[in-house]
C-alpha cells in the first residue's frame, strides 16, 4: 500500500509512511495504523480510510458462521447437456459407449457428387454440429459408410427438442 502511494505521488516509502501515521484508541489499549481522513464541508462527516489498528490475536471461542450458498430454483440445461444425459446413440438407441460425433461446420455435410445421405446426416436438418452416438456408430461415421442396417427416426430420443 505505502509503495503504491509511493509511486503514485512520486515520493519515497518512508515518507508516506510518516505522513499517514495514527496511532487510535481500541479498548484493548492504542495501536498503530495508517489513516486517512478527508474532511468534507458542511454537516457531513469526515471520510476515514484505516489501515492496521486492528488486534490479531486468536479468538479460541469464536465461531465459523458461514452460510449456505444459494443454489437458484431456475437452472437450465443445453440441449447438449440432455442429450448427453439420455445416454443413448441418436442413430440406433444404444446404451453402450456413448460419444459425441463433432463436426467442424454443417457446410462439410453437403458435399458435392455424394450419391446417398448418411444416416447422420441428421446433424444437418436439426442443424447441430453434435451428435451423440455410441462407439460403433462413431466407427461407422469415420469409415464413411452412407447408410446402416440400424436406421430408426431422424428425431432425438431426448424429450423437448
Amino acid at each position: 500500500m505505502l509503495k503504491t502511494l509511493a509511486s503514485k505521488h512520486r515520493s519515497t516509502v518512508m515518507k508516506m509512511a510518516r505522513k499517514y501515521k495514527a496511532t487510535i484508541d481500541t479498548p484493548d489499549c492504542p495501536r498503530k495504523c495508517f489513516e486517512v481522513i478527508v474532511e468534507r464541508g458542511g454537516e457531513k462527516k469526515a471520510l476515514v480510510a484505516r489501515f492496521g489498528g486492528i488486534r490479531l490475536k486468536r479468538q479460541r471461542t469464536a465461531a465459523m458462521a458461514d452460510r449456505e450458498p444459494v443454489k437458484p430454483n431456475h437452472i437450465s440445461t443445453t440441449e447438449l447437456v440432455k442429450r448427453l444425459r439420455a445416454d443413448c446413440c441418436e442413430i440406433c438407441g444404444s446404451t453402450s459407449r456413448i460419444e459425441v460425433h463433432h463436426l467442424r461446420k454443417l457446410a462439410d455435410l453437403k458435399q458435392q457428387g455424394r450419391a446417398a445421405r448418411p444416416v447422420w446426416v441428421l446433424m444437418a436438418m436439426r442443424r447441430r454440429k453434435t451428435l451423440v452416438v455410441c462407439r460403433p456408430c462413431h466407427e461407422d461415421i469415420y469409415a464413411g459408410a452412407t447408410s446402416s442396417t440400424r436406421e430408426r427416426s431422424l428425431e432425438s430420443g431426448v424429450l423437448g427438442n
